[in-house]
Order: C-alpha cells, then sequence, then structure tokens
C-alpha cells in the first residue's frame, strides 16, 4: 500500500515537472501570436466588450479547477505540493486557452470586422432621442412588431389590388356605355314596330271578313 502511494506520487510530481517545463516554454511557443494587451490599442468599443466577454469566461471556467477537487482524487500527495501543481496547471491552461484566443481573433480578422461595425454605427444618421428598444419580458408583446411587418405589407399589396379593380371596373362601366345606349334605341325601334303591327291588327279586325272574302276572290278572276 505504502509503494502504490510512493509511485503514484512519483508519477503526481513528474506531471508537475511536466508542467513547469511547458509552462517555461509556453512564452516562447506564443511569440509569433500577438496578445491581448498588444491589440488594446486598435481595439474599437465592441471588440473591447467581446475581450471583456471571453476573460469574464475564461475566468469563470478556471474557478472549477479548485484546490478541492483535486484534493478529493488526490489525497494521497501532501497539500503543499498539490497546491503546487493545481497552481502550475491552471497557469498553463490559462496560458494555452489566452493563446488560442488571441490566434483565433487575429485568424478571423475579427479586430477589423468590429471596427468597421464601430465606424458603420457611428455613420449611421438616427433621429432616436429616447434610448433603443428592449425587450420587455413579454414574448407575446415583443413580437407584435415582427409580426405585423409582413401584415402591413400584406395589407399594402391588398390595398393597391383593391385598387387596381376599382380602376378597372370604372373602364368597363365606361366601355358599357354605349353598348347600352345602342340596346336602348334597338328596344325604342322594336316598341314603334310593334306598335305597328298591333295597329295593323286592329284594323284588320274593324273590316267584314266576308268582304275580304269577295275581294280576294275578285281579285284571283282577273
Amino acid at each position: 500500500m505504502i509503494m502504490d502511494d510512493y509511485e503514484r506520487s512519483k508519477k503526481v510530481f513528474k506531471m508537475a515537472d511536466n508542467s513547469k517545463s511547458d509552462i517555461s516554454c509556453s512564452p516562447k511557443q506564443s511569440e509569433g501570436h500577438p496578445k491581448s494587451d498588444d491589440l488594446t490599442d486598435k481595439d474599437g468599443l465592441h471588440m473591447l466588450h467581446i475581450r471583456e466577454a471571453l476573460d469574464k469566461t475564461l475566468k469563470k471556467c478556471l474557478e472549477s479547477a479548485r484546490y478541492n477537487v483535486f484534493a478529493k482524487h488526490y489525497k494521497f500527495v501532501k497539500e503543499k505540493a498539490l497546491r503546487s501543481i493545481v497552481s502550475q496547471f491552471v497557469e498553463n491552461l490559462q496560458s494555452s486557452i489566452q493563446t488560442e484566443l488571441d490566434l483565433m481573433i487575429k485568424e478571423e480578422g475579427l479586430v477589423a470586422l468590429f471596427n468597421e461595425l464601430d465606424q458603420l454605427i457611428e455613420d449611421t444618421p438616427t433621429d432616436r432621442e429616447g434610448p433603443a428598444w428592449r425587450p420587455s419580458g413579454d414574448p407575446n408583446s415583443d413580437v407584435i412588431n415582427h409580426r405585423m411587418q409582413p401584415k402591413l405589407k400584406e395589407k399594402e399589396r391588398l390595398v393597391k389590388l383593391l385598387e387596381q379593380c376599382e380602376v378597372e371596373n370604372k373602364r368597363l362601366q365606361e366601355a358599357l356605355k354605349p353598348r347600352k345606349r345602342q340596346l336602348a334605341d334597338t328596344q325604342q325601334k322594336l316598341n314603334k314596330r310593334f306598335k305597328a303591327f298591333e295597329d295593323a291588327a286592329k284594323a284588320c279586325d274593324k273590316i267584314p271578313m266576308k268582304e275580304i272574302q269577295e275581294s280576294v276572290k275578285h281579285l284571283s278572276q282577273m
């Protein structure tokens, strides 16, 4: 049992030695990568906010690497030695993560992009006097404006369509007026002819049928 603890202790101290060597080499490895402090002078407002958020996130993540967590699993290591190992581990981890973050920011060109965003915001005119819109906490009321935009566009489209229909109806009404006048004239002519036929029929009814037959017979003998 004692020998097992001794072997495990040797492994832990060996890890600590490796961590020391990694930490001592990390600045040399990261000389080619820009540090946060080197770019701060060129950072705009939004880029500074991004760096601040990343720093807070990194700090929050490193807080999980507490001594108590390691002490729970490495009870066989003396407290002083374990505290030294944990401290070196956290420093090495922080240095590695910070280097990767700086490299990512440089490769993606985030500084230039966020500075361009700052310039666009500065050059954009605004008539807003009060504070900008903020969520009220009620999703149903917050999305009203978002939902109203397509509805307003649809309303505008329908209004234009209605105006087009009204113009087309007016044009058709104007085109039907000559036809209506022509039909009215035709109806008037038909009424006059019908009245003439009625008058002729009435006149025929007044003539005795016998006289008509004799006239027809006389005409046939001629």
